[in-house]
Protein backbone atom coordinates (compact mmCIF):
# COMPACT_ATOMS: atom_id res chain seq x y z
CA UNK A 1 0.00 0.00 0.00
CA UNK A 2 1.72 3.22 -0.73
CA UNK A 3 0.76 6.40 0.80
CA UNK A 4 -0.02 9.82 -1.13
CA UNK A 5 0.72 13.24 0.39
CA UNK A 6 -3.09 14.02 1.17
CA UNK A 7 -2.78 10.77 3.71
CA UNK A 8 0.10 11.55 5.39
CA UNK A 9 -1.56 14.05 7.88
CA UNK A 10 -3.27 10.46 9.14
CA UNK A 11 0.19 9.65 10.67
CA UNK A 12 0.48 12.73 12.71
CA UNK A 13 -0.19 11.40 15.81
CA UNK A 14 1.76 7.65 17.74
CA UNK A 15 -1.13 5.15 18.08
CA UNK A 16 -1.59 4.51 21.41
CA UNK A 17 -0.86 0.78 20.65
CA UNK A 18 2.52 2.01 20.11
CA UNK A 19 2.52 3.62 23.01
CA UNK A 20 0.76 1.06 25.18
CA UNK A 21 3.55 -1.65 24.31
CA UNK A 22 6.55 0.87 25.14
CA UNK A 23 4.96 1.20 28.42
CA UNK A 24 4.48 -2.40 29.12
CA UNK A 25 8.05 -3.27 28.20
CA UNK A 26 9.79 -0.37 29.59
CA UNK A 27 7.88 -1.61 33.03
CA UNK A 28 9.35 -4.64 32.28
CA UNK A 29 12.46 -4.10 31.98
CA UNK A 30 12.97 -2.19 35.26
CA UNK A 31 11.21 -4.59 36.84
CA UNK A 32 13.80 -7.22 35.58
CA UNK A 33 16.31 -5.09 37.79
CA UNK A 34 14.54 -4.95 41.52
CA UNK A 35 13.76 -7.67 44.08
CA UNK A 36 10.22 -9.11 42.70
CA UNK A 37 7.04 -10.71 44.55
CA UNK A 38 7.88 -14.71 44.27
CA UNK A 39 7.97 -16.47 40.54
CA UNK A 40 6.23 -15.66 37.32
CA UNK A 41 6.45 -11.67 37.73
CA UNK A 42 5.64 -11.69 33.98
CA UNK A 43 2.78 -13.54 33.74
CA UNK A 44 1.16 -11.03 36.45
CA UNK A 45 1.67 -8.12 34.12
CA UNK A 46 0.30 -9.60 31.21
CA UNK A 47 -3.76 -9.01 32.25
CA UNK A 48 -2.58 -5.02 32.90
CA UNK A 49 -0.86 -4.89 29.78
CA UNK A 50 -3.94 -6.01 28.16
CA UNK A 51 -6.13 -3.35 29.38
CA UNK A 52 -3.63 -0.87 28.59
CA UNK A 53 -3.79 -1.60 24.86
CA UNK A 54 -7.49 -1.63 25.41
CA UNK A 55 -7.53 2.06 27.54
CA UNK A 56 -4.88 3.34 25.07
CA UNK A 57 -6.88 2.42 21.81
CA UNK A 58 -10.09 3.77 22.61
CA UNK A 59 -8.87 6.71 24.24
CA UNK A 60 -6.69 8.21 21.25
CA UNK A 61 -6.30 11.29 20.14
CA UNK A 62 -7.98 13.23 23.22
CA UNK A 63 -7.23 16.54 24.64
CA UNK A 64 -6.99 19.02 26.64
CA UNK A 65 -8.56 18.05 30.57
CA UNK A 66 -9.56 14.77 29.01
CA UNK A 67 -6.00 14.12 27.72
CA UNK A 68 -4.56 14.92 31.33
CA UNK A 69 -7.26 12.09 32.77
CA UNK A 70 -6.07 9.48 30.19
CA UNK A 71 -2.24 10.00 30.73
CA UNK A 72 -3.17 9.83 34.95
CA UNK A 73 -5.11 6.76 34.10
CA UNK A 74 -2.00 5.08 32.16
CA UNK A 75 0.34 6.22 35.14
CA UNK A 76 -1.75 3.86 37.35
CA UNK A 77 -1.82 1.35 35.09
CA UNK A 78 2.26 1.22 35.42
CA UNK A 79 1.30 1.76 39.06
CA UNK A 80 -0.57 -1.11 39.54
CA UNK A 81 2.26 -3.38 37.45
CA UNK A 82 4.68 -2.25 39.87
CA UNK A 83 2.41 -2.82 42.82
CA UNK A 84 1.49 -6.72 42.05
CA UNK A 85 5.42 -7.28 41.11
CA UNK A 86 8.11 -5.45 43.38
CA UNK A 87 8.97 -5.36 46.69
CA UNK A 88 8.75 -1.94 48.47
CA UNK A 89 6.85 0.84 49.66
CA UNK A 90 4.99 3.25 47.80
CA UNK A 91 7.92 5.72 46.54
CA UNK A 92 10.06 2.84 45.21
CA UNK A 93 6.98 1.92 43.05
CA UNK A 94 6.04 4.99 41.90
CA UNK A 95 9.37 5.57 41.11
CA UNK A 96 9.97 3.23 38.94
CA UNK A 97 6.54 4.33 37.51
CA UNK A 98 8.01 7.52 36.35
CA UNK A 99 10.87 6.01 35.32
CA UNK A 100 8.54 3.51 32.60
CA UNK A 101 6.16 5.55 31.84
CA UNK A 102 9.46 8.60 30.77
CA UNK A 103 11.14 5.20 28.59
CA UNK A 104 7.83 3.96 27.15
CA UNK A 105 6.80 7.69 25.89
CA UNK A 106 10.53 8.47 24.38
CA UNK A 107 10.50 4.56 22.48
CA UNK A 108 7.10 5.36 21.03
CA UNK A 109 8.09 8.68 20.27
CA UNK A 110 11.40 8.08 18.58
CA UNK A 111 10.10 4.80 16.68
CA UNK A 112 7.18 6.91 15.37
CA UNK A 113 9.04 9.73 14.11
CA UNK A 114 11.54 7.04 11.88
CA UNK A 115 8.46 5.74 10.74
CA UNK A 116 7.22 8.94 9.94
CA UNK A 117 10.23 10.36 8.01
CA UNK A 118 9.72 7.46 5.87
CA UNK A 119 6.37 7.97 4.97
CA UNK A 120 7.21 11.50 4.21
CA UNK A 121 9.84 11.10 2.11
CA UNK A 122 8.57 8.07 0.57
CA UNK A 123 11.51 5.59 1.34
CA UNK A 124 8.93 3.02 2.23
CA UNK A 125 6.48 0.45 0.26
CA UNK A 126 4.02 -1.44 2.00
CA UNK A 127 2.68 0.50 5.21
CA UNK A 128 1.69 -1.58 7.19
CA UNK A 129 4.51 -3.75 6.81
CA UNK A 130 7.24 -0.96 7.26
CA UNK A 131 5.18 -0.01 10.68
CA UNK A 132 5.54 -3.16 11.95
CA UNK A 133 9.39 -3.30 10.91
CA UNK A 134 10.27 0.04 12.66
CA UNK A 135 8.90 -0.55 15.78
CA UNK A 136 10.57 -3.88 16.17
CA UNK A 137 13.29 -2.41 15.16
CA UNK A 138 13.90 0.42 17.19
CA UNK A 139 11.88 -1.16 19.73
CA UNK A 140 14.50 -3.83 19.99
CA UNK A 141 17.46 -1.11 19.59
CA UNK A 142 16.35 1.28 22.84
CA UNK A 143 15.14 -1.47 24.99
CA UNK A 144 18.57 -3.85 24.99
CA UNK A 145 20.56 -0.29 25.39
CA UNK A 146 18.92 0.41 28.16
CA UNK A 147 18.96 -3.47 29.24
CA UNK A 148 22.28 -3.22 29.40
CA UNK A 149 22.53 0.15 30.94
CA UNK A 150 20.42 -1.20 33.46
CA UNK A 151 22.49 -4.53 34.22
CA UNK A 152 25.00 -3.02 36.76
CA UNK A 153 21.97 -1.86 38.67
CA UNK A 154 20.18 -5.21 38.63
CA UNK A 155 23.07 -6.80 39.82
CA UNK A 156 23.97 -4.35 42.51
CA UNK A 157 23.79 -5.70 46.60
CA UNK A 158 22.23 -2.31 47.71
CA UNK A 159 18.70 -2.50 47.94
CA UNK A 160 17.94 1.28 46.74
CA UNK A 161 15.88 3.70 49.15
CA UNK A 162 13.75 6.14 47.38
CA UNK A 163 13.49 9.48 49.90
CA UNK A 164 9.89 11.84 49.91
CA UNK A 165 12.06 14.80 48.92
CA UNK A 166 14.05 12.85 45.63
CA UNK A 167 10.62 11.25 44.99
CA UNK A 168 9.12 15.22 44.86
CA UNK A 169 12.11 16.72 42.66
CA UNK A 170 12.02 13.56 40.22
CA UNK A 171 8.09 14.30 39.65
CA UNK A 172 8.46 17.76 39.17
CA UNK A 173 11.30 17.13 36.99
CA UNK A 174 9.60 14.63 34.48
CA UNK A 175 6.02 16.82 34.43
CA UNK A 176 8.18 19.74 33.55
CA UNK A 177 9.83 17.27 30.84
CA UNK A 178 6.90 15.47 29.55
CA UNK A 179 4.82 19.06 29.27
CA UNK A 180 8.20 20.53 27.31
CA UNK A 181 7.96 17.61 24.76
CA UNK A 182 4.12 17.60 24.31
CA UNK A 183 3.60 21.88 24.17
CA UNK A 184 2.95 21.90 20.80
CA UNK A 185 0.22 19.66 21.17
CA UNK A 186 -1.82 22.56 22.85
CA UNK A 187 0.17 25.52 21.93
CA UNK A 188 1.80 26.18 18.11
CA UNK A 189 2.48 29.95 18.33
CA UNK A 190 5.70 30.19 20.83
CA UNK A 191 9.35 30.34 20.55
CA UNK A 192 9.15 26.47 21.91
CA UNK A 193 6.43 25.48 19.77
CA UNK A 194 6.36 24.11 16.11
CA UNK A 195 3.18 23.80 13.69
CA UNK A 196 5.02 21.03 11.48
CA UNK A 197 4.74 17.84 12.37
CA UNK A 198 8.74 16.70 11.30
CA UNK A 199 9.75 19.24 14.10
CA UNK A 200 6.96 18.73 16.82
CA UNK A 201 8.20 15.14 16.62
CA UNK A 202 12.12 16.40 16.48
CA UNK A 203 11.25 18.31 19.82
CA UNK A 204 9.50 15.80 22.03
CA UNK A 205 11.42 12.71 20.99
CA UNK A 206 14.63 14.91 22.25
CA UNK A 207 12.97 16.09 25.75
CA UNK A 208 11.54 12.74 26.17
CA UNK A 209 15.17 11.27 25.73
CA UNK A 210 16.63 14.21 27.70
CA UNK A 211 14.06 13.02 30.51
CA UNK A 212 15.15 9.82 30.33
CA UNK A 213 19.04 10.66 30.57
CA UNK A 214 18.44 12.86 33.39
CA UNK A 215 16.19 9.87 35.22
CA UNK A 216 19.15 7.63 34.77
CA UNK A 217 21.80 10.37 35.99
CA UNK A 218 19.62 10.82 38.90
CA UNK A 219 19.35 6.74 39.35
CA UNK A 220 23.27 6.18 39.13
CA UNK A 221 24.18 8.95 41.42
CA UNK A 222 21.69 7.36 44.09
CA UNK A 223 22.94 4.11 43.62
CA UNK A 224 26.72 5.24 44.09
CA UNK A 225 25.64 7.24 46.75
CA UNK A 226 23.92 4.02 48.25
CA UNK A 227 26.52 1.84 47.79
CA UNK A 228 29.32 4.55 49.21
CA UNK A 229 27.34 4.53 52.01
CA UNK A 230 27.24 1.13 52.25
CA UNK A 231 31.13 0.01 51.90
CA UNK A 232 32.10 2.71 54.55
CA UNK A 233 29.09 0.98 56.92
CA UNK A 234 30.05 -2.73 56.09
CA UNK A 235 33.82 -1.29 56.97
CA UNK A 236 33.17 0.28 60.38
CA UNK A 237 31.26 -2.64 61.08
CA UNK A 238 34.00 -5.27 60.33
CA UNK A 239 36.57 -3.49 62.71
CA UNK A 240 33.58 -3.25 65.32
CA UNK A 241 33.56 -7.35 65.02
CA UNK A 242 37.25 -7.32 65.16
CA UNK A 243 37.29 -4.95 67.99
CA UNK A 244 34.80 -7.44 69.72
CA UNK A 245 36.79 -10.26 68.87
CA UNK A 246 39.73 -8.66 70.31
CA UNK A 247 38.10 -8.44 73.83
CA UNK A 248 36.48 -12.12 73.40
CA UNK A 249 40.21 -12.95 73.00
CA UNK A 250 41.19 -11.70 76.43
CA UNK A 251 37.43 -13.24 78.32
CA UNK A 252 37.89 -16.35 76.82
CA UNK A 253 41.62 -15.95 78.17
CA UNK A 254 40.72 -14.79 81.31
CA UNK A 255 38.08 -17.65 81.61
CA UNK A 256 40.12 -20.40 80.49
CA UNK A 257 43.00 -19.31 83.43
CA UNK A 258 40.39 -18.93 85.90
CA UNK A 259 39.32 -22.49 84.67
CA UNK A 260 42.08 -24.06 85.29
CA UNK A 261 43.11 -22.96 88.47
CA UNK A 262 39.23 -23.41 89.57
CA UNK A 263 39.88 -27.38 88.33
CA UNK A 264 42.95 -27.64 90.69
CA UNK A 265 41.74 -26.32 93.50
CA UNK A 266 38.52 -28.71 93.29
CA UNK A 267 40.88 -31.55 92.60
CA UNK A 268 42.89 -30.46 95.79
CA UNK A 269 39.92 -30.10 98.30
CA UNK A 270 38.88 -33.44 97.00
CA UNK A 271 41.87 -35.19 97.73
CA UNK A 272 41.40 -33.80 101.55
CA UNK A 273 37.59 -34.72 101.64
CA UNK A 274 35.85 -38.14 101.94
CA UNK A 275 33.75 -39.53 99.66
CA UNK A 276 30.37 -37.97 99.82
CA UNK A 277 28.13 -35.52 99.59
CA UNK A 278 30.84 -32.95 99.63
CA UNK A 279 32.77 -34.30 96.80
CA UNK A 280 29.88 -35.05 94.99
CA UNK A 281 29.01 -31.10 95.30
CA UNK A 282 33.14 -30.41 94.01
CA UNK A 283 32.13 -32.87 91.06
CA UNK A 284 29.36 -30.64 90.31
CA UNK A 285 30.67 -27.38 90.24
CA UNK A 286 33.24 -28.84 88.62
CA UNK A 287 30.78 -29.96 85.78
CA UNK A 288 28.96 -26.46 85.94
CA UNK A 289 32.49 -24.57 85.53
CA UNK A 290 33.33 -26.48 82.18
CA UNK A 291 31.55 -25.49 80.27
CA UNK A 292 33.01 -22.13 80.49
CA UNK A 293 36.08 -23.60 78.95
CA UNK A 294 36.91 -23.01 75.22
CA UNK A 295 36.74 -26.06 74.24
CA UNK A 296 37.24 -25.67 70.08
CA UNK A 297 40.83 -26.47 68.98
CA UNK A 298 40.60 -26.12 64.67
CA UNK A 299 44.33 -24.68 64.39
CA UNK A 300 43.14 -21.57 64.10
CA UNK A 301 43.49 -18.99 67.17
CA UNK A 302 40.96 -16.69 65.65
CA UNK A 303 38.13 -19.44 64.30
CA UNK A 304 38.74 -20.92 67.67
CA UNK A 305 37.90 -17.27 69.47
CA UNK A 306 34.92 -16.82 67.24
CA UNK A 307 33.65 -20.31 68.11
CA UNK A 308 34.15 -20.39 71.46
CA UNK A 309 32.13 -16.92 72.39
CA UNK A 310 29.56 -18.35 69.97
CA UNK A 311 29.79 -21.81 71.62
CA UNK A 312 28.89 -19.44 75.09
CA UNK A 313 25.67 -17.68 73.36
CA UNK A 314 24.63 -21.25 72.40
CA UNK A 315 24.62 -22.37 75.73
CA UNK A 316 22.88 -19.50 77.01
CA UNK A 317 20.32 -19.61 74.87
CA UNK A 318 19.59 -23.20 75.01
CA UNK A 319 21.04 -23.63 71.24
CA UNK A 320 23.33 -27.02 70.58
CA UNK A 321 26.68 -25.98 68.21
CA UNK A 322 27.86 -28.65 66.65
CA UNK A 323 31.16 -28.08 64.72
CA UNK A 324 33.71 -29.88 62.59
CA UNK A 325 36.47 -27.32 61.57
CA UNK A 326 40.09 -26.99 60.20
CA UNK A 327 41.27 -24.12 61.25
CA UNK A 328 44.12 -24.17 59.14
CA UNK A 329 42.13 -23.73 56.37
CA UNK A 330 41.60 -20.07 56.56
CA UNK A 331 45.03 -19.51 57.61
CA UNK A 332 45.19 -17.67 54.25
CA UNK A 333 41.96 -14.56 55.31
CA UNK A 334 43.46 -11.64 57.32
CA UNK A 335 42.06 -11.93 61.19
CA UNK A 336 39.46 -9.18 60.55
CA UNK A 337 37.87 -10.90 57.84
CA UNK A 338 37.78 -14.70 59.44
CA UNK A 339 36.21 -12.66 62.69
CA UNK A 340 33.62 -11.16 60.22
CA UNK A 341 32.91 -14.14 58.26
CA UNK A 342 32.00 -16.88 60.99
CA UNK A 343 30.80 -14.47 63.39
CA UNK A 344 28.28 -12.79 61.44
CA UNK A 345 27.29 -16.32 60.05
CA UNK A 346 26.86 -18.07 63.43
CA UNK A 347 24.72 -15.09 64.94
CA UNK A 348 22.43 -15.28 62.25
CA UNK A 349 22.13 -18.86 62.79
CA UNK A 350 21.91 -17.92 66.76
CA UNK A 351 19.14 -15.59 66.28
CA UNK A 352 17.18 -17.73 64.00
CA UNK A 353 17.70 -20.97 65.96
CA UNK A 354 16.68 -19.42 69.63
CA UNK A 355 13.10 -18.48 68.09
CA UNK A 356 12.51 -22.21 67.58
CA UNK A 357 9.87 -22.88 70.25
CA UNK A 358 11.18 -26.82 71.05
CA UNK A 359 13.89 -26.45 72.75
CA UNK A 360 15.44 -29.78 71.34
CA UNK A 361 15.08 -28.13 67.86
CA UNK A 362 17.24 -25.84 67.86
CA UNK A 363 19.91 -26.61 66.44
CA UNK A 364 23.75 -25.22 64.50
CA UNK A 365 25.74 -27.44 62.46
CA UNK A 366 28.97 -25.84 61.13
CA UNK A 367 31.88 -27.50 59.06
CA UNK A 368 34.93 -26.01 57.59
CA UNK A 369 37.19 -27.94 55.32
CA UNK A 370 39.64 -28.12 52.74
CA UNK A 371 38.43 -29.91 49.83
CA UNK A 372 40.03 -29.64 46.12
CA UNK A 373 42.14 -26.61 46.88
CA UNK A 374 38.91 -24.65 48.12
CA UNK A 375 38.07 -23.51 51.50
CA UNK A 376 34.28 -24.72 52.13
CA UNK A 377 32.19 -23.68 54.85
CA UNK A 378 28.56 -25.14 55.23
CA UNK A 379 26.76 -23.71 58.14
CA UNK A 380 23.23 -25.33 58.75
CA UNK A 381 20.52 -24.31 61.51
CA UNK A 382 16.91 -24.48 62.30
CA UNK A 383 14.50 -21.71 61.59
CA UNK A 384 10.85 -20.61 61.81
CA UNK A 385 8.77 -18.42 58.97
CA UNK A 386 9.67 -17.28 55.75
CA UNK A 387 12.80 -16.37 54.33
CA UNK A 388 12.96 -14.24 51.48
CA UNK A 389 15.90 -14.29 49.22
CA UNK A 390 18.11 -11.43 46.28
CA UNK A 391 20.64 -13.27 44.40
CA UNK A 392 21.02 -16.37 46.20
CA UNK A 393 21.12 -14.47 49.54
CA UNK A 394 18.44 -13.74 52.49
CA UNK A 395 16.83 -10.27 52.68
CA UNK A 396 16.93 -9.48 56.27
CA UNK A 397 13.26 -9.82 58.02
CA UNK A 398 13.99 -6.87 60.14
CA UNK A 399 11.83 -3.94 59.72
CA UNK A 400 14.36 -1.15 59.17
CA UNK A 401 16.37 -2.48 56.22
CA UNK A 402 18.28 0.65 56.42
CA UNK A 403 20.06 -0.14 59.50
CA UNK A 404 19.91 -3.68 59.28
CA UNK A 405 20.97 -6.53 56.59
CA UNK A 406 24.96 -5.28 56.58
CA UNK A 407 25.89 -8.78 58.63
CA UNK A 408 24.99 -11.29 55.00
CA UNK A 409 26.37 -8.20 52.80
CA UNK A 410 29.71 -8.07 54.94
CA UNK A 411 29.99 -11.73 54.27
CA UNK A 412 29.31 -11.65 50.32
CA UNK A 413 31.76 -8.96 50.41
CA UNK A 414 34.73 -11.23 52.61
CA UNK A 415 33.67 -14.16 50.03
CA UNK A 416 34.35 -11.73 47.14
CA UNK A 417 37.89 -10.43 48.48
CA UNK A 418 38.82 -13.53 47.96
CA UNK A 419 37.42 -14.31 44.55
CA UNK A 420 34.76 -16.71 46.24
CA UNK A 421 30.98 -17.19 46.09
CA UNK A 422 28.60 -17.28 48.64
CA UNK A 423 25.01 -18.49 48.82
CA UNK A 424 21.83 -19.87 50.94
CA UNK A 425 18.68 -21.88 50.81
CA UNK A 426 15.97 -22.72 52.66
CA UNK A 427 14.14 -25.96 52.59
CA UNK A 428 11.76 -27.97 55.18
CA UNK A 429 12.83 -25.69 58.14
CA UNK A 430 16.71 -25.45 57.78
CA UNK A 431 18.72 -22.61 56.60
CA UNK A 432 21.71 -23.84 54.79
CA UNK A 433 25.05 -21.34 54.02
CA UNK A 434 27.21 -22.47 51.51
CA UNK A 435 31.05 -20.35 50.78
CA UNK A 436 33.45 -21.82 48.73
CA UNK A 437 36.97 -19.69 48.83
CA UNK A 438 40.08 -21.03 46.40
CA UNK A 439 42.75 -21.42 48.88
CA UNK A 440 46.07 -19.60 47.15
Amino acid sequence: MSVGIRDIAEFGNTPGYWYALAYFSAAALFINTIPKKGRFWLARLIPLWVILEVFMSLTEGKSGITFILVMLCIIGILYLMMQVTIEGDYRKKLYYTIRSFMLGEFVASFGWQIFYFGVVNKKIGDVKLSEIGTMCGIFVLVFVISFFAEERHRKSNVDLEISKNALLGIIVMSIVTYSFSNLSYVVSNTPFTTMYTSELFMIRSSADLMGVLLLYTIHEIMQQTAERIEAETINNMLQLQYNQYQISEKTIDLVNQKYHDLKHQIRLLKSNMDVGIGTEYLDQMMDEIKQYEAQFKTGNRILDTILSAESMKCQTKGIELTCVADGTAVDFMEPMDISALFGNALDNAIDAAEKIGNPEERLIYLNVERQKGFLRIHLENRFTGKIKFKHHLPMTTKADTNIHGYGVKSMKTISEKYNGAIRAEAKDGWFKLYILIPIP
